[in-house]
């Protein structure tokens, strides 16, 4: 236990450390959007790669992963868009933008890649290759159809979003390689397991630089049911997929992980596009992170994980 706590101690520290130096200013905001670039953009991606060299097997239940991350998706959106059919319509839009998705790639993959190595790392990214077809656009393609707020080529906007993912890209590539037995260069393995290496460190590094706390009453209220409705579901899922799915232990350990993941960060901007309030998505965000923090680390104590 003392070597979990340990690592789940140092991945909370670097955390406060770009928070830290987030409020001393000696970081901003543009260093914060470097640091983002470098994580989707460079580590998060040869982190990917490494894991698939090292771990992807042709396997139906990695697949089987993937329509789960988008299957919970749907499943969250849509319980949020039914609940708020009475509602305005920007009460609607802040529901239904931040009740659904998760932040995989920057902040629960670390975990993983902390905990389970690269097999943990490829079931991660599957998962996360479902979720993103919702959290990288499309709860908000779907949200602004049905709301009536839809432009043209709306469609076209959330297709280019999606794959100029430098992260999507390679999960998509790495998939297609993986499932033809096609290995990648030596070198090009060694850059990637180097660069991929930094990846925990600096996607923590940028969840602190992100967090912004405001304690207005009527910001709290809203954000605790945002939460509450997320962390519930969360239970659901992770009770579904550790007691009903017929996969290997390890996998399902993995997928509870994910179930606890924070908000995604690309929330708070989709929130304001639909006439919504970003900053008070920005604001549950980042109490999705402390609690996220405290519920995988006791997730991973109590199921053993990296004992």
């Amino acid at each position: 236990m003392a070597e979990v706590l340990t690592k789940a101690g140092v991945l909370l520290a670097m955390i406060a450390l770009g928070y830290v130096f987030k409020r001393a200013r000696l970081f901003g905001r543009s260093d914060c959007e470097t640091v983002s670039k470098l994580v989707f953009r460079l580590t998060l991606p040869c982190a990917a790669v490494t894991a698939f060299s090292e771990g992807f097997q042709q396997d139906l239940t990695l697949y089987l992963v993937m329509v789960l991350g988008l299957a919970s998706d749907v499943l969250l959106w849509a319980g949020a868009f039914l609940a708020t059919r009475r509602r305005g319509e920007e009460v609607r839009a802040f529901y239904t933008q931040n009740v659904s998705g998760y932040n995989i790639g920057a902040f629960t993959l670390p975990f993983v890649q902390s905990f389970l190595g690269s097999s943990g790392v490829v079931t991660a990214c599957m998962f996360d290759m479902g979720n993103a077809l919702m959290c990288t656009g499309g709860n908000y393609a779907i949200t602004s159809t049905l709301m009536g707020k839809m432009e043209g080529g709306r469609l076209k906007t959330f297709l280019r979003r999606l794959f100029s993912s430098v992260t999507i890209d390679t999960y998509l590539v790495l998939l297609v390689l993986g499932s033809m037995h096609v290995s990648l260069p030596g070198p090009v393995l060694a850059f990637a397991e180097r660069v991929g290496a930094a990846n925990p460190f600096l996607s923590m590094i940028m969840i602190g630089m992100m967090m912004e706390f405001s304690f207005e009453a009527d910001s709290v209220k809203k954000a605790a049911l945002t939460l509450g409705i997320r962390y519930a579901a969360a239970t659901a899922f992770s009770l579904f997929f550790y007691y009903a799915l017929p996969i290997p232990l390890e996998i399902r350990q993995i997928l509870v992980l994910l179930s606890f993941s924070p908000i995604p960060s690309m929330s708070p901007y989709f929130t304001e596009q639909i006439c919504s309030d970003g900053s008070l998505s920005g604001f549950t965000a980042s109490f999705s992170f402390v609690i996220s923090v405290a519920c995988i680390t006791a997730l991973i104590i109590t199921m053993g994980i990296g004992v």
